[in-house]
């Protein structure tokens, strides 16, 4: 399996597979013209960055060839999964920034993505509130302000903050991450048209960089996965890969999409395809269950040590991996490894769904069913529609004598997908029998 130099886990992106792209604001246009051109920009990424690199040697005064080759560095990131190029950008940028410290906002929204995929979002939040302050009426700083608020589990704040453009019309960026929010605060509805409608303005962008397109590709097909439209996130995920082939997340997602439906041979050649890529223990861990599912335990049992190595990876990069912690969870396995990583998560995050969730079902893994319900009450406090969360939440609500609660909560996991896991569906099914009316 080819690896790249560091891998990493973007944001709470990977939890809900959000991964917000920054970059400069679009408008749409008047009329709608046909989906542009897919660019293969990607194939001129190594060129491009050398040709910055080159000209930042020549002059130790220029500021914005730097803060440019930062931001080449965290496309090809994005694209590759390097780690090495986030700590590339994060350099450039802040030497941009020390050239011209005022008004230098495409220098501090390198930054402030540098510090979010390194998982220091207070220096990401300190970045993009610069910004803010540099330019109060860009909306592309208040909304990316708004992003990293969400990844800390300050959602009023970021909800006062994505109230309403200010420039007029949302760009896509802003729409993409005003979606986010309708998908944690419990619109998920909402969020579906505010994506859908992101997405067809940056088809007809001609300029959009392919992984870009592909995301928000992606993203719709997250979300309708969430509201147990299987199709459409199908079609989703296979418009994101036709824009973008070797887009890792897409592929980590497509799997969870067919691992749902024991589609076993399609969940394993998209995990397969990712983990070639971008080798995530939780795409291996897709794997893995996919290979047991088909029968083949002998590699199941090669890819489980891949996954033990990868966690190592994670611990040494100062970057942990909650969704590892959730995977152990689910297998019963590794508890202390997975306790440490979602308390890991918890200190760097706050008060966050996906951090509070993590930490409830690996707590409830250990049977310490007390301590789960007061993260899973956290994690639930906005009614956010996902099954996965409303079935642990429901699975926690029993354990701890509210049947009521516990019943209410099975039934929305259904209702939103009676194929949303593979396992907890029909263990929902069976625990609401249990329960009775």
């Amino acid at each position: 399996m080819k690896a790249p130099k560091a891998i990493v886990v973007l944001a709470a992106a990977i939890a809900t597979g959000a991964a917000w792209p920054w970059f400069a604001a679009h408008r749409a246009q008047a009329s709608s013209p046909p989906p542009a051109p897919i660019q293969t920009d990607y194939l001129r990424r190594n060129a491009l960055i050398a040709f910055y690199e080159r000209q930042a040697l020549r002059d130790s005064t220029d500021q914005i060839t730097r803060r440019m080759l930062g931001s080449e560095y965290l496309q090809r990131f994005r694209e590759t999964g390097d780690l090495n190029d986030v700590t590339r950008a994060l350099a450039v940028a802040n030497d941009s920034l020390r050239l011209q410290p005022q008004g230098n906002l495409q220098a501090l929204g390198v930054i402030a993505s540098s510090d979010v995929a390194l998982h220091r979002f207070a220096a990401a939040l300190t970045a993009e509130e610069s910004a803010v302050n540099a330019a109060p009426f860009d909306d592309n700083a208040r909304a990316q302000t708004a992003s990293i608020l969400m990844e800390m589990g300050r959602y009023q704040r970021a909800g006062r903050i994505l109230g309403h453009p200010v420039e007029g019309d949302p760009n896509p960026t802003w729409m993409s991450i005003r979606a986010r929010y309708d998908e944690l605060t419990g619109d998920l509805a909402g969020a579906r048209v505010q994506m859908e409608a992101a997405t067809a303005i940056v088809d007809r962008m001609i300029t959009i960089p392919a992984y870009t397109r592909s995301w928000y590709h992606t993203r719709g097909a997250q979300l309708a996965f969430e509201a147990g439209d299987g199709a459409g996130a199908a079609r989703e995920f296979d418009e994101a890969l036709r824009i973008f082939p070797d887009n890792a997340m897409a592929l980590l997602f497509e799997s969870k999409l067919y691992r749902a439906r024991r589609d076993w041979r399609r969940a394993l050649a998209a995990a397969t395809r990712s983990a070639e890529l971008y080798p995530l223990p939780q795409t291996l861990g897709y794997e893995a269950v996919a290979l047991r599912a088909l029968g083949d335990f002998v590699t199941a049992s090669h890819t489980d040590a891949l996954i033990r190595a990868e966690q190592r990876l994670f611990n040494a990069q100062g970057v942990n991996d909650r969704l590892l912690a959730m995977y152990y969870a689910e297998h019963g396995e590794h508890l202390s490894d997975a306790l440490r990583a979602a308390r890991s998560d918890v200190i760097k995050r706050g008060d966050e769904i996906y951090a509070d969730d993590t930490m409830a079902w690996v707590l409830a893994a250990m049977a310490r069913w007390n301590d789960a319900r007061v993260y899973a009450l956290r994690a639930t406090r906005y009614d956010t529609a996902d099954p996965e969360l409303e079935y642990h939440a429901g699975v926690i609500a029993w354990h701890t004598r509210h049947p009521s609660e516990a019943r209410r909560r099975l039934r929305a996991a259904l209702d939103a997908d009676p194929e949303f896991h593979p396992v907890y569906a029909g263990e929902a099914r069976r625990l609401l029998e249990a329960i009775g009316e």
